[in-house]
């Protein structure tokens, strides 16, 4: 009715005169003028000044409520967004289940009917009425580690049954070993096929050691793995270039294979480290007699790198500012030495393990001062929400929902240092949450975006945790 009356405006000016309104008249000796017929017929000359506001003001309010009514018939608050798994399903591409013993019996569930080999479209529960079908294509793959794994559990008989079953054992063979680790350090003339041999002897010593006398700072039994021999060769690839092949191996078998263990462990792995690796430039280091300090520094590979100890790490945003209150024992400078180990590949994540108050958290924060980093922090409890890690709609000054990024969403797309203090207390959605985040992928999914992001390349995550 409000839109009606705007668009015909010389109607409703007709009532306003005869209802008394003020409205400017001309004299009887104007009528035959041409151009007052003119204003006349455009309904000008009969309004008043103030009264020509009041009707702008009102064709205003009118417009907005027109674009109101018009944008809530063709959309709605909120609407339905389809999975990874639907639009594979309707797709035809192919999908990996990681770690599925870890979902929910409700998730199990909803798989039942995919399963059968009879089924040629699924239903989400959302859109029951809407089945989407099967695309010919469509191929569906899972992953788990065995139930006697901590924290694992067996698949219902029922559900397991329904899947082709393939078991993926250790590798193990020697020869196959020296296959990999050659395909890892082919690029580098300086290692040879002895070397390579050599390489995959110490990784079997290790797990020798491993299942014998080493133990972690928790007093359990260190897992040596593929993964920790692969991840040795990755930091000889991405630092070799401002090392030397040489030293960047040393650097990498120590940051995967030496700093998790306790005192005692620590010094034994050490004497096998240097038995297999050792450097001319070694020096007397702070835990023993073991030598794993470096004497010399490579020249500075750039402008954008700053040195701390015997390592060239990348200058973040912000001025380098080295705390003059932080005490440097021996003890903390090897621990400093032992994380920018890892730092220096800016690849792989670090867990701190140790007890309460012991400056986990503080040794990160120094480093990242001192090379000009933004350091981050989210401190974890039993009731820590993935929305404080991911983050939620909120309302903008509109009522308008929107998407608020999280703290460790911004720290990912901007390449900040982050710490997640005390991760064993988070609950375990968070911690699943992180599974893709600190895998070599380093990739980090926002379901309610629907949204990938890869992470920043100098971005860190550290952890710390009570042993």
């Amino acid at each position: 009715a409000a839109a009606a009356a705007a668009e015909n405006g010389s109607s409703m000016l007709g009532q306003r005169e005869a209802s008394g309104a003020p409205v400017r008249k001309k004299p009887a000796s104007d009528a035959g003028d041409g151009s007052d017929n003119a204003d006349r017929a455009g309904g000008k000359a009969l309004m008043a000044p103030e009264l020509r506001q009041q009707w702008n003001e009102f064709r205003a309010v009118v417009g907005r409520l027109r674009v109101q009514l018009e944008q809530a018939q063709t959309a709605f608050a909120f609407a339905f967004v389809e999975g990874a798994l639907v639009r594979a399903v309707r797709e035809g591409h192919w999908v990996l289940l990681d770690e599925i013993n870890l979902a929910s019996t409700e998730t199990l569930e909803c798989l039942n009917g995919l399963l059968d080999p009879q089924c040629t479209s699924i239903a989400p529960p959302e859109q029951w009425d809407q089945p989407v079908p099967i695309h010919p294509d469509f191929r569906l793959f899972a992953c788990m580690n065995p139930a006697t794994d901590v924290g694992k559990r067996d698949l219902p008989p029922g559900l397991r049954s329904r899947f082709t079953e393939l078991y993926v054992d250790e590798l193990q063979d020697q020869q196959d070993l020296i296959s990999v680790v050659a395909e890892y350090t082919s690029q580098f003339v300086e290692i040879d096929a002895q070397t390579n041999a050599e390489i995959v002897d110490f990784y079997f010593k290790a797990k020798e050691l491993a299942a014998t006398t080493l133990r972690d700072g928790a007093n359990h039994m260190p897992h040596y793995s593929l993964r920790t021999l692969c991840r040795a060769l990755v930091h000889v690839q991405l630092t070799a270039a401002i090392y030397g092949v040489r030293r960047a191996l040393f650097d990498g078998i120590c940051a995967s294979f030496l700093t998790q263990l306790d005192t005692h462990s620590y010094n034994a792995m050490a004497r096998l480290i240097v038995q297999h690796f050792a450097l001319p430039d070694l020096s007397k280091g702070a835990k023993g007699s073991t030598s794993l300090v470096h004497a010399t520094l490579p020249p500075c590979p750039g402008p954008r790198y700053v040195r701390f100890l015997e390592f060239w790490l990348t200058h973040g945003p912000l001025p380098v500012q080295e705390p003059q209150d932080y005490i440097i024992t021996d003890f903390v400078r090897e621990s400093l030495r032992n994380v920018a180990r890892v730092v220096a590949s800016k690849r792989f994540p670090v867990l701190l393990q140790g007890p309460t108050s012991s400056g986990k958290t503080s040794l990160v924060e120094y480093m990242a001062k001192c090379t000009g980093h933004r350091f981050m922090r989210i401190n974890n409890h039993e009731h820590t929400d993935i929305q404080e890690y991911l983050g939620g709609y909120v309302a903008d000054d509109t009522g308008k929902l929107v998407f608020q990024e999280g703290v460790l969403v911004q720290a990912v797309r901007e390449g900040h240092w982050i710490v997640l203090d005390e991760l064993n207390l988070a609950p375990s959605d968070v911690l699943e949450a992180l599974n893709r985040l600190l895998d070599d992928n380093r990739e980090l999914y926002i379901p309610e975006t629907q949204e990938m992001i890869k992470a920043h390349e100098e971005f860190m995550v550290f952890a710390t945790q009570n042993p």
